[in-house]
């Protein structure tokens, strides 16, 4: 199982005009009820995380790693979602996301993600996304429908 995760609207949630408190490791605060809620979904799955976030070229993975664990999220394994390392090169994320699936089209995955962008993609695929409020991230209603969709493997 895989979750495809952004970061943005997801785990953090402080609107863009306020200035995002940072963590001690160098990076945004996540919003605690998405951290657990993230953690729970991952300790019924025990999903791996793949990054989509514009913020996965900012760091490596084993800092991923670490921040996720900082702030109390153990992924079993972590990923991202592609090579690019450059946003000038990112396409949009909806293309990404489309691309991962392609690749990968065997998987048992969920999409947490805010990016309206998704809605552009195929059925199939829009219906394994679980759309967060940019200013909520992952509440219980966001957790439970990933849930759905992981352990339905619909």
């Amino acid at each position: 199982m895989i979750i495809l995760l952004d970061i943005d609207g997801v785990l953090v949630t402080q609107p863009s005009w306020k200035k995002v408190d940072m963590d001690a490791d160098g990076f945004m605060a996540f919003n605690k009820q998405s951290v657990g809620n993230l953690a729970d979904i991952i300790s019924v799955t025990n999903a791996a995380v793949v990054l989509t976030t514009t913020h996965r070229i900012t760091f490596g993975l084993d800092k991923w790693d670490e921040i996720f664990k900082l702030r109390g999220i153990n992924i079993p394994a972590i990923t991202k979602l592609n090579e690019t390392i450059s946003l000038a090169d990112m396409p949009d994320r909806a293309t990404e996301i489309k691309e991962w699936v392609d690749k990968h089209s065997d998987e048992n995955y969920v999409i947490i993600d805010d990016d309206p962008s998704i809605n552009n993609l195929s059925d199939t695929i829009k219906d394994r996304w679980v759309a967060t409020k940019p200013f909520t991230g992952i509440d219980k209603e966001v957790k439970q429908k990933a849930l759905n969709i992981l352990l339905n493997n619909r």
